[in-house]
Order: C-alpha cells, then structure tokens, then sequence
C-alpha cells in the first residue's frame, strides 16, 4: 500500500492515507509530503476520488463504509497495482515463499546492468530507500500475491512462480487443487514472446511445467531444471555456486547471503534477466552487490554473537532460515519463534512440529493473531511448543511474554552463537533487544 501511494504521489495525484499505528512506513509517507492519519475515521475519505484498501480491510471498516455511501469509486490495492503494471513492461513474481527475495533480487540485477527498472516489493529494501525504487526504465518488477487470488489480475512478460505449498487456502474453499489451479491461470497468461520462469525444486510446479501452454524456463536444484545451481558452498561472507544450463557451465556466483533456497531464488533472477537479452557474466556478477529486504535474514549484531531476524511463518520458510543459520554458524542456533494466525497454526500444525529440528534451543511464544482470525479452542503457543518438544525432542520452551527470553539467551549464548528471531508479527522487537543488551 504504501509503495503504491508513493507511485501515486510522483504521478501527481494527491494521496492521504491512514493506518492503525505509526511505522517507519508511515513515516517514510510523511517525509514525502503524504498525509497519514492513525486510526480509521469515516471523515478522512470525504472529496476522494477513489479509496484504495487491502485485503486486511474489510466491508465493515468505518472509510469503506463511507465511501460505499457516498458513492466514493472503491478500488481493491491490487486493482491500483494492475493499472500501474499497465504502463510497464513487467516482471510479476509469485509464490508461497521467496517472492520478495526473488523480487528484490530481479530488481537488482536490472539496476546493476543499467535497465533503470520501476520495483515494487513487499518488503523494505536498503538499497531501494523502501518498498518502491521509481525508474525511468520500461520494466518495471512486482510481487504479485497469490493469498487472495489477485495475482490474476495482472498481465506480466515474465511471470516467476517460486513454489506452491498449502497457504491462504481459505480464498480458495479450503481447496489446494483451487490454489493449485489460480497458479496455473497465472502462469498461462504469459504471452507468446514472454516467458514462465517455474521454480521445479517444487513437485508440484515441476509437474505444472510440462503442462503449460505458455513458454517455461524451468529453474532449481534438481537436475531436471533448465538452469540450476551446483557445487554450492557457503561461507561466512555468502554463498559462492555453479550456474549450469542444459548440461553447459555459464560462470560461477557469489551473493553475501546464505541459505540453498536463496539460491534457487538467484537462479529464478538470472533466467528472467536472460530472458531480458542479459549477458550471463552481466546477470552473475548483478547479484554479487544482492542486498535482501529488511527481516530476510537479516543480521541486526553482528558481534561474536550474532543476532539475525528473518520474517518466516511458514513451516517450510522455517526450515529454511534454521539451515541458513546453520551454514554460517560454528556454533550453536538458538531461536525466539512467534507463530502468527491462529487458523494457520492450526493447519499446519503437525508441519510446525517439524520446523524447527536444526535448532539448539527454542523459544516460542504466544500465537500473534490480526483481525479477522479468532483464537480457536486448543491452538495456542503454550501447546505448539509441547507439540515441537515431543516431535524434536529438543529444549522448546513457552513464553507468553516474548521478551521473556532475553535474558536466558544473552546468559546462555557463547560466542559463535546465532541467535534467531522469527515470525511475521513484532517478534523484531526481541532481536532490536538483544542487539542493545550485547
């Protein structure tokens, strides 16, 4: 929302807008001459044109009411977003993880060989001053989101699907096979001359990918993947692989992040820059300058004890995080994790138990719900914990206070230690806490 309102803003329009608590998003829209108002107040949509909303604002809130009775145009963010796109040649990349990594990464390897590319990102990207870099290009690169169906919406060149897992199911009557099918739409709307870059580590687009209508450029660890990644080593300062096609060695990369799934991501960069008419040495060494969106693994103290935030929720995204931690550490991982929706924990409950077997020590805390996902009797963070302990077999305690665990990490932790934080709510505020403690 808040990238599109700046897009907005340099086009000319006037843009207000409002939101539950200050933020360094808010902030960055107020710098920019863009009003924001804390609180939802039915006064503020009055002489609008249209008022744009988000997925997690629903009918009952007070300005779409009022808009709706005034006769105010209501226009959903991701309509906004489809009009943007439509002024670009786009990029679109989806996907139950990796869409603001590979998104990020896209827009860098772009910016690196001199496209001038407009992005917009679901995180906030250091380099990029945010969530939106505005170029002068004609490409312009967006995540667009499967959650809620609206990545059909949009018209891309090259459409990037990362993997599909069982997520945000609830859009689609409960029914994988329904998001499934949303995916397979997304990936047929590529045009004749653009491109579907399918990610084939996953087995169920790597199925998808031999039925597709549209032309596919296949991308992954496995060696059925067009492009793939071999010889991966890691090191303190990244990850150093091979970048192969059909059988032929293209160069050699280096990004200063670890974790094999980002990998995977880099190769999802490279196929659509190539697609672009990139060079291959040209597209590698774009992503040797890589830097990830804030809470993508990232290291907020970097002392001998090292403390790293990344946003993963998902079982699966979990894992991932863990491992990455564990390529760069000669020491011990411990974790604050803080689960987020109570009808997600409950789904993926026994996945959840798993999660988290590459960890030393866990705390977990209480499950962070927004609005519009109530608790559920039995789904708590005191019972996922029990629930992981008898899975791993591993120290997992329960906090209902996350800041609870401070002090027993910082007197446990030697140096060589990771400390971990993860989740997709506040849980930041831990590593933020720790970094000042050490």
């Amino acid at each position: 929302m808040s990238g599109l309102a700046l897009w907005l803003k340099a086009q000319g329009d006037a843009v207000t807008g409002s939101d539950m608590t200050p933020s360094s998003r808010t902030e960055r829209l107020l710098k920019a001459g863009i009003p924001v108002f804390f609180g939802h107040d039915p006064r503020l949509v009055a002489g609008s044109d249209y008022v744009v909303y988000n997925s997690d604002v629903h009918e009952d809130n007070p300005e779409r009411r009022a808009a709706a009775a005034a006769g105010i145009d209501l226009r959903h963010r991701s309509e906004v977003l489809a009009e943007v796109l439509s002024r670009y040649r786009t990029v679109s990349v989806s996907g139950t993880h990796g869409k603001t990594t590979t998104t990020t990464m896209i827009g860098t390897v772009l910016v690196s060989g001199g496209w001038d590319p407009t992005v917009l990102v679901g995180g906030e990207v250091p380099q990029f001053g945010g969530n939106l870099r505005l170029g002068a290009g004609a490409w312009a690169v967006a995540e667009a989101d499967e959650s809620d169906g609206t990545f059909l919406r949009y018209s891309p060149e090259i459409a990037v699907a990362t993997n599909i897992e069982p997520e945000h199911l609830d859009h689609f009557q409960n029914r994988f096979d329904g998001l499934v099918g949303a995916f397979r739409q997304y990936l047929s709307r590529v045009p004749r001359d653009g491109l579907a870059v399918v990610g084939v580590d996953n087995p169920v687009l790597a199925q998808m990918a031999k039925e597709l209508p549209a032309p596919v450029r296949t991308y992954g660890l496995v060696r059925e993947a067009d492009l793939r990644a071999e010889r991966i080593r890691t090191d303190p300062q990244g990850t150093i692989f091979q970048v192969w096609e059909s059988g032929t060695l293209r160069g050699t990369c280096r990004m200063p992040v670890p974790g094999r799934h980002n990998v995977a991501n880099a190769l999802a960069a490279v196929a659509a820059a190539r697609h672009l008419g990139m060079g291959w040495s040209e597209a590698l060494a774009g992503l040797e300058g890589f830097q990830n969106a804030n809470r993508r693994f990232q290291i907020i103290h970097a002392g001998p004890i090292r403390v790293v935030d990344d946003y993963a929720h998902h079982p699966s995204e979990i894992a991932a995080t863990v491992a990455a931690a564990r390529q760069v550490t000669g020491g011990r991982v411990m974790a604050v994790f803080q689960p987020q929706r109570y009808s997600r924990t409950r789904a993926l409950w026994n996945e959840f138990a798993r999660a988290f077997g590459g960890c030393d020590y866990l705390y977990l805390t209480e499950i962070y719900s927004p609005p519009g996902d109530p608790p559920i009797a039995g789904i708590g963070g005191e019972a996922l914990a029990a629930a992981v302990r008898a899975e791993t077999g591993g120290p997992v305690q329960f906090v209902a206070d996350m800041f609870d665990a401070v002090d027993p990490l910082l007197v446990m932790a030697r140096p060589g230690d990771t400390i971990l934080t993860m989740g997709a709510g506040n849980v930041f505020r831990v590593a933020e806490a720790l970094a000042r403690r050490l």
